[in-house]
């Protein structure tokens, strides 16, 4: 009934070391571009860039209340971060550390294009190759051989996927399917690699698709 709190009234996060944001206990959340995030990253950051619908997947995938700290390159993208993340009601950014500053381990996220996407999927029988766009999206028209397991649900329906086996992830442009990179390396997955361009540029590469009436399960 009260209302959120007044933007003036949230505390601003405060900067971090590379030990302090490497051992910070929540979640850590590099706001930066698909391509800059796979080349490298803090361990077990999620990747939502500031560029795509930021809010929208922030709010879908952050439990309001959960600790937060911020990966970005420079403080606009830090201070962005934080405003746009308060207007969902996310208040709880703590920290941050800009890239330049992180001295720490990494991890990295293969970036393929569509052509060597569609080579290797081809040829590695184990491969898994999953789009992550809603039902609707994926029916429309995807990658030949993928199977439909959408974001907003991935978290729940990743049983059907073996972490041990190479994982190509697919969505229309590239921003979502490195949001889901980001959760499957959470999750343990050892070789995942993040589509660029997406099935906009498989489509305009004049690759293999296929539609169907419904979402088909994982294999």
């Amino acid at each position: 009934l009260e209302g959120p709190a007044s933007f003036d009234d949230i505390a601003t996060p405060e900067a971090l070391t590379s030990d302090e944001i490497a051992n910070f206990d929540g979640v850590v959340l590099d706001v930066r571009p698909a391509a800059v995030y796979g080349a490298a990253h803090i361990p077990n950051a999620i990747n939502i860039g500031l560029r795509g619908k930021f809010a929208t997947w922030a709010g879908t995938f952050i439990t309001i209340g959960t600790a937060l700290a911020i990966a970005a390159d420079t403080q606009e993208e830090v201070d962005e971060a934080f405003m746009r993340l308060a207007r969902v009601g996310i208040e709880t950014v703590s920290g941050f550390i800009l890239m330049k500053d992180y001295s720490g381990e990494t991890r990295s996220i293969d970036q393929i294009q569509v052509g060597d996407a569609s080579s290797r999927t081809g040829k590695e029988e184990n491969a898994q190759f999953v789009d992550v766009r809603q039902p609707g999206e994926y029916g429309s028209g995807h990658a030949g051989k993928t199977s439909n397991l959408p974001l907003n649900t991935l978290s729940r329906e990743m049983d059907a996927l073996d972490p041990e086996l190479p994982t190509y992830v697919i969505c229309q442009t590239g921003y979502r399917s490195s949001l889901a990179t980001s959760i499957l390396e959470n999750a343990g997955f050892r070789a995942i690699y993040n589509v660029t361009g997406g099935t906009s540029a498989w489509i305009g590469a004049g690759l293999e698709t296929e539609t169907s009436n419904a979402a088909c399960g994982a294999s």
